[in-house]
């Protein structure tokens, strides 16, 4: 059991937003920006959600004939029908003997597809996972607790069934407003409560990856955790006791991009790993839910 990643590939999106454009409309400062989150930029886009799932499923390769699965992670599309993975495997012309669904489990999305695809897949079958977000259009401007926060972003990856080393921890503790959003209306955040949920429960989570495989934390090469905010990620290596030269990081670039976080930050790093590499995903989001998993690149 396991997944191999045959590509991995983020969308460059074309407008670079740094904090002192919030300076200029917000009780904010560079300094406040960066001091309580790391973040000194984020991009946003003009995009639609399913234009940039389209754009970059075009630019990963795969052979059509051999995916079984396409699976998009989005809290954010304007679409409600039809699901953006059918839209995908239409423009795509894909195979039609394939599962094509979207999961909105918003910043756990990623990881949660790959625990999915790892299920449900065959040996040697693969999957299109794709995560795409357009939070600019959910962010209220005038609210700098979450507007500083959020990017947009898009990402995704061509995996396939292995038997290498898997294994995989997910958690739903269920909470209806730490982080919300109705229809219409902004996205709202509970901003201490999610973080003292993420810096309790993801090293749990990640201490349960260990306790399943017996394996020990010296032998982890690294760990792509969701970005949502640099000091939760070293809340998070200083429970684990593991220095942060294991954690890749990007939030300083990219903000908080929800589900589209884990795959860009894969992306911008894939060159540095080797075969055999252990590696942690780990992602928590709005429900509150975690999902975490261990394996083998």
């Amino acid at each position: 059991m396991g997944l191999k990643f045959l590509d991995i590939k983020k969308l460059d999106l074309e407008n670079k937003v740094e904090n002192e454009y919030f300076t200029k409309i917000l009780d904010t400062s560079d300094e406040w920006i960066k001091t309580r989150t790391g973040i000194s930029s984020r991009y946003f886009t003009k995009m639609s959600v399913a234009e940039m799932a389209v754009e970059l499923a075009k630019k990963l390769d795969f052979d059509r004939e051999n995916i079984k699965l396409v699976l998009v992670a989005s809290f954010t599309s304007e679409r409600i029908l039809p699901s953006l993975a059918g839209f995908i495997n239409e423009k795509l012309n894909l195979n039609k003997d394939c599962l094509s669904a979207d999961i909105n489990m918003a910043c756990t999305g990623f990881v949660g597809a790959m625990v999915l695809a790892e299920r449900f897949l065959r040996d040697g079958e693969c999957a299109l996972l794709i995560a795409a977000e357009k939070i600019s259009s959910v962010l209220d401007f005038n609210d700098r607790t979450t507007a500083v926060l959020f990017g947009d972003g898009c990402a995704g990856a061509v995996v396939q069934k292995n038997n290498k080393l898997w294994v995989s921890d997910e958690k739903t503790y269920g909470n209806e407003n730490a982080l919300a959003m109705e229809k219409g209306n902004f996205v709202e955040m509970q901003g201490k409560e999610v973080y003292r949920f993420a810096v309790d429960k993801v090293p749990r989570s990640i201490e349960a990856l260990f306790e399943k495989l017996k394996i020990e934390k010296k032998d982890i090469d690294y760990i792509f955790a969701h970005q949502a905010n640099k000091r939760i990620l070293e809340q998070v290596s200083q429970k684990l006791s593991l220095g942060m030269d294991k954690f890749k990081v990007n939030v300083n670039e990219y903000g908080n991009t929800s589900a589209a976080s884990v795959p860009i930050l894969l992306s911008e790093n894939k060159e540095c790993l080797k075969d055999g590499d252990k590696l942690i995903f780990s992602a928590f989001g709005a429900g509150l839910s975690i999902c975490s998993v261990l394996m083998e690149w």
